[in-house]
């Protein structure tokens, strides 16, 4: 290749993917659908490659396109986290930190941090993503996420990231205080319930739904799948919905007069928590400041619960 793209028409290319035509990216982008256009072009000449088709129905990448897509992403999401570093280096800005967390954190550890962490670093922009990993993990990989805190099972492949064990913790079924299955013993019991479980594509959740249902959902109650701390709080309380979590979770005093465990024999597996963030790409000063506050976090909730 004699040369390379530019960085205007990579981030002008973004903008088109992103808002799924030329006139919408225009606009954003404050510049003329003609001027974009012309950008475009001359990125395909550069690569000699057509990147989009143009239809009536807005734009859509070609097969070169969709190749193309995720490197440039990683090129974009790098540079600019590149630059952000450098701004906090020299203090002109506290920068931007984006993560991940799955339910026990984002209820347990996280606000807690948060609050501490912004009072040191009011001008900071932190993104908060809940989820499972399965479903963030391509986030994560895009550069997207500085990091990921939450369950983590062994059918993942995390070669490219640091896994770093936070802790592990055993899990129950709550209901409300007074649900009619408050007292159930084992899960055959709750298979006719109305369930709200975190979603996840594989991983521990799906794991778990195959223990909790060994026949499949369709031969339950209600399942509703999501990844809302909020959402889920609603449900079982008001709507008698049973969920599944981190028994220590569970077990703090503002909990306590709202919902039960439920005293099954059945043993559910364990869930093993993580801290992960990308191997070979270095955390900017922010990213790395917020993850020791969460570290230490976790060593006060391991030994408070000990």
């Amino acid at each position: 290749m004699k040369a390379l793209p530019k960085l205007n028409q990579l981030r002008n290319l973004r903008a088109i993917i992103q808002y799924g035509n030329i006139s919408a990216a225009a606009q954003v982008l404050h510049q003329t659908q003609s001027t974009l256009t012309r950008s475009i072009q001359e990125l395909e000449k550069t690569l000699g490659v057509t990147l989009l088709d143009r239809g009536m129905n807005g734009t859509v990448l070609t097969k070169a396109g969709m190749m193309f897509e995720p490197r440039m992403n990683l090129i974009l999401n790098e540079l600019e986290r590149a630059v952000d570093e450098l701004r906090q280096i020299e203090q002109l800005s506290d920068g931007k930190v984006a993560f991940g967390c799955s339910h026990f954190p984002a209820t347990s550890i996280v606000p807690d941090v948060i609050k501490k962490f912004q009072e040191r670093h009011n001008s900071t922009r932190i993104t908060i993503i809940e989820g499972q990993l399965s479903e963030l993990f391509s986030s994560l990989r895009m550069g997207k996420l500085d990091f990921f805190i939450g369950v983590v099972s062994s059918d993942l492949m995390l070669n490219e990231f640091v896994e770093e064990r936070l802790t592990s913790c055993s899990f129950s079924v709550v209901a409300r205080k007074g649900h009619p299955l408050a007292n159930s013993t084992s899960l055959a019991e709750l298979q006719a319930a109305k369930w709200y479980i975190p979603a996840a594509s594989h991983g521990y959740y799906s794991d778990l739904e195959t223990v909790i249902f060994p026949h499949g959902v369709k031969s339950c109650g209600s399942v509703i799948f999501g990844d809302s701390s909020a959402v889920a709080r609603k449900l079982v309380l008001n709507e008698d919905y049973l969920f599944v979590g981190p028994r220590p979770m569970f077990l703090a005093p503002h909990h306590k007069d709202l919902i039960s465990i439920i005293p099954i024999k059945d043993r559910l597996p364990e869930g093993h928590y993580s801290l992960i963030f990308p191997r070979n790409k270095k955390l900017t000063p922010a990213a790395l400041n917020l993850v020791n506050e969460i570290r230490f976090a976790y060593f006060d909730f391991i030994q408070s619960h000990s």
